[in-house]
């Protein structure tokens, strides 16, 4: 499989940007976990790296429980984190009520073929033409989503009716291909949600803010975008926060009044057998640390975003945290970790959409998936699902 993917990169800095298995570097699992631990335990203490107050403990923390708002529970991710997201949103519809998907695809995209039938289908390999490749697994996608549905293995598709799903796709996007958003468009209004697709800004692969430091345009790391519409600075957080929340409050641009913090994930079930770093972050806005009833966003980052290569650029950079201080939003920020034989074959810390976990988990995208109830569990912590 390794052979067959390294065989398909035909760009290789499209194809590290999604990261799948046999594509870029590899690392030894418990060194680039300790690493990550200690990068967590570092941002922690010195906060955000542009120094504006953007800071957090000195320690890993537990992480709490608070009184979150039941209808008000979202999921959010780019490119791998975008999948994941779509998993995680449809696995558990139950509790999430709206998810944000950048760069990622159908349900189920990668199905059970693997890392080699991911790059193909659904995103990570580059055409010569500059264009990521692409073939439609729409059909079997919401087969599947139906079959488990129907099983219970995932919560039920009637669910998503009338739930609020934003949904990004750049025209420039080399590593998922707009062709793969617009098959997720098409899912998602089968089942009955209120999608916005902003699918015509010229914008490369990566999570589009405000705050993002590298132009539309540009691909590379850390994939974070700052894109402009109509001549005006785009902010895409807001258009889904507001198409979730309602009308929101004015994001805060100065010094944020909740904390960032470092919590700990092994407890869990974090650890290289998942990918997952010991170590991930969480916003608590200061109404919400003193009890008051707030919103829940869990926010995956991509490929190639994991701290332990770019720090806390993803959670600085993702411009959800500054609209979380002013509208009381608790928001996670899982973490993974590189990882190469015996355990997962994931060199570029992706989130598992294709069943790396334990080298091969056919439930990956289902309530029971490996890495999904590692997530799942941080979820029901913070708000108090069973």
């Amino acid at each position: 499989m390794m052979t067959m993917a390294l065989g398909l990169r035909l760009a290789s800095a499209a194809v590290l940007a999604i990261g799948l298995a046999g594509c870029g570097g590899s690392g030894d699992s418990a060194t680039t976990d300790a690493g990550a631990l200690a990068k967590a335990t570092a941002l922690a203490a010195t906060g955000s790296p542009t120094g504006d107050g953007r800071s957090g403990t000195s320690t890993i923390v537990k992480l709490q429980r608070y009184q979150i708002d039941p209808t008000k529970v979202f999921v959010a991710g780019i490119s791998s984190g975008g999948f994941a997201a779509v998993q995680m949103h449809v696995a558990h519809s139950s509790t999430f009520k709206g998810a944000a998907v950048y760069a990622g695809g159908v349900y189920w995209c990668a199905g059970a073929g693997g890392a080699a039938t991911a790059l193909a289908n659904c995103g990570g390999l580059t055409l010569p033409s500059n264009q990521a490749s692409y073939n439609s697994t729409l059909t079997e996608s919401e087969a599947y989503l139906d079959a488990q549905s129907s099983l219970g293995t995932i919560d039920p598709a009637t669910n998503l009716r009338g739930q609020p799903v934003y949904l990004w796709s750049g025209t420039q996007d080399e590593v998922v291909n707009p062709l793969e958003m617009a098959d997720l468009n098409s899912e998602y209004q089968r089942y009955g949600a209120n999608v916005h697709f902003d699918s015509a800004i010229p914008a490369e692969h990566g999570w589009e803010s405000p705050d993002g430091e590298l132009a539309c345009g540009t691909l590379g790391s850390p994939y974070m975008v700052r894109c402009t519409s109509n001549g005006a600075v785009y902010d895409s957080v807001k258009t889904w926060l507001t198409m979730f929340l309602g009308p929101l409050k004015p994001r805060n641009d100065g010094k944020l009044s909740g904390t960032l913090s470092a919590f700990d994930q092994t407890e869990f079930g974090a650890s290289p057998n998942v990918s997952m770093s010991s170590a991930g972050s969480v916003f608590v806005p200061k109404a919400c640390a003193q009890g008051k009833q707030c919103g829940f966003v869990l926010a995956l980052h991509g490929c190639l975003q994991e701290a332990s290569l770019i720090g806390n650029r993803w959670v600085t950079e993702a411009g959800i945290n500054e609209w979380a201080d002013t509208n009381e939003l608790v928001v996670v920020y899982p973490d993974t970790i590189a990882s190469s034989a015996p355990g997962p074959t994931n060199p570029n810390a992706c989130f598992d959409w294709w069943g790396y976990s334990n080298q091969y988990d056919p439930n990956y995208a289902l309530k029971s998936g490996l890495q999904m109830s590692v997530l799942y569990a941080m979820v029901q912590r913070v708000t108090g699902r069973p």
